[in-house]
Parts: C-alpha cells; structure tokens; sequence
C-alpha cells in the first residue's frame, strides 16, 4: 500500500455515516496484524479463519495474513457453526477472527478443532475465553516486517470441500478482465458485489482496486444498493450476472448522472434484454468477467 493519504476505503457505518480510512492508515493496520499472527505463533501450513460482516476489520484481516504468509480463509458471515468448523478443520486453523454475534460459534470451533488456538472477537464486551481484537491490535506494533511471499495465499469453498489460491490466480483474474483491466485506477472509487469468499470475489474486492491505488465503498448497513451508487461517488461495480437484473429498469436512470464508469459481471452474463435496459438507462455496457472454477458460493450483498 504505497498511495499513503490517498483514500483507501469509503467505509458506511451501521448509522449510516461514512468515514474515509486512507492507505496509510490501512497499511499500518495491516502490519499490527501480521505481527500479532508472528507473536501468536500461527506459521505456514496453518490458515486464518475470518467470518467477519462488512467492516474494514475484515480487510485488516485478509492483507495482513497475505503479508505474514498465512492462508486465509474467509467464511460467509450467515455461515453458522457448523461452516465455520468445517472451515477451520480443513485448512488447519490457528486463530478464528469472528464478531461479537458469532463468539459463540468461534468457540465452538475452538474446542472442535485442536488447530484452533486463538478465537479473536471483534466488538462487543472483552471477555476471558476470547481475544479482544481491537485491544490486541492497539498493543502490538506497526514494525515494518518483511513480505512473506508464500502460498497458498487464499483458501475458499464451502464445508470441507475447499480450493487453494495461490498469487498466480488472483493475477489471472486481473489478467482475464480484458479491456475492464482498467476498470480501476487511483482516485476511483469501488463496489464489489460478488463474494468475498470467492476468489473472483477476493480479487475484485481487495486485490485489483488496492493495486490499483483506488478506494473500497464498504457498507454495513446493507441498504438499497443504488441508493448506495447515487450517494457514492461510485466509479465501478462489480457483481454477479443477476444483480444487474434486480437493478435494471425503472430508477436506474439516475446512474448516468452518477460518477459510475465500469460495470462488471461476475459469473454468468446477465441475458440480452438485461444489457439492453443496462445500456438504456446507464449509458454503460456490461463486461463479463471469467469466474475461476472452484466450489459453489451464493451471491453477496457486497
């Protein structure tokens, strides 16, 4: 992350406020949890398990295992226990990372799983069976370590049936966005609409707009998505064939006069008459973007 007080994240809290985090405040964030993964003694081999809502906490997570060398592997967040230990039992978990709604299944898994050292709880009441995220991260230090360029980077799938990611894949998604490679550059602001706990969805959600230099629009209020387009000055979504559905037809109108430049489709292409009402109201074409093959996810409010 080097765009230092560019904008790195647009983030709309639960109340609906926004709050702008820059790169540099991510990258710093970004080391303090690499360096607690060294100090809690989680190495290569082992993963980190993230089922986390839509917070930059989640983003915290995921970069900082890449930089530490650790796998990652995110959960949906409506996973429930038993997702969450399937998860965690295969791809050897050292530490969990929940939210204070879901302690409860991180440590359940804890006690299923005997990789399962850490259950770290971000929000909520400190508690003694649970990390404090937020308390761990402010003690540990920002140090500059080294990158660990290690794989697999990214593990995803569903119960026990998973695939592992490693840097190559996420380059392939970024290499096979054809022309829509383009689709981010610094200043921009991002939408990702397709899961996160794919690797089409990873790379589209973190991966190609950070490398980029452009910003995230994380929202946590799961609102009406083109409200959230014409309050944002929005410059590219991406998101599966389906959601362009939902969103054509009467209203979408307003995105012409919106900042929206690029609209990507994850998955299967949404059919003709879609496009054409896309086109007709938006101005925009809808370019398809290859989905790697691994296990099935459904679709995100991201």
């Amino acid at each position: 992350m080097g765009f230092g007080a560019r904008p790195a994240m647009v983030w709309v809290r639960r109340d609906g406020r926004p709050r702008v985090l820059t790169f540099a405040h991510l990258a710093d964030r970004v080391r303090r949890f690499a360096n607690l993964l060294a100090n809690l003694g989680v190495a290569a081999g082992e993963s980190v398990v993230v089922q986390l809502p839509n917070v930059p906490e989640w983003w915290e997570v995921a970069a900082g295992a890449m930089r530490a060398g650790v796998s990652v592997a995110p959960v949906p967040h409506d996973a429930g226990a038993a997702g969450l230990t399937d998860r965690a039992a295969a791809t050897t978990a050292g530490i969990v990372v929940v939210d204070a709604a879901h302690v409860e299944d991180g440590l359940a898994t804890r006690r299923a799983c005997p990789s399962v050292r850490h259950v770290l709880c971000v929000g909520g009441l400190p508690r003694a069976d649970a990390v404090n995220y937020h308390a761990v991260m402010h003690l540990e230090e920002p140090d500059d370590a080294p990158v660990v360029p290690r794989d697999p980077v990214l593990i995803t799938g569903t119960g026990q049936e998973v695939s592992a990611h490693g840097r190559t894949d996420l380059l392939r998604v970024w290499a096979e966005l054809g022309p829509a490679r383009c689709a981010s550059r610094p200043g921009d602001l991002h939408w990702n609409g397709t899961p996160r706990e794919t690797v089409t969805g990873f790379s589209l959600g973190l991966v190609q707009p950070w490398s980029a230099g452009a910003a995230i629009l994380v929202d946590e209020t799961g609102c009406d998505t083109r409200a959230l387009l014409e309050r944002f000055p929005v410059t590219t979504v991406s998101a599966p064939g389906s959601w362009y559905a939902e969103l054509a037809g009467p209203g979408s109108g307003n995105l012409r006069r919106s900042a929206l430049r690029w609209a990507l489709a994850t998955g299967s292409r949404p059919d003709e008459d879609v496009v054409r009402a896309w086109f007709r109201e938006t101005g925009l074409r809808i370019h398809p973007v290859a989905v790697r093959a691994e296990p099935s996810a459904a679709p995100s409010s991201r």
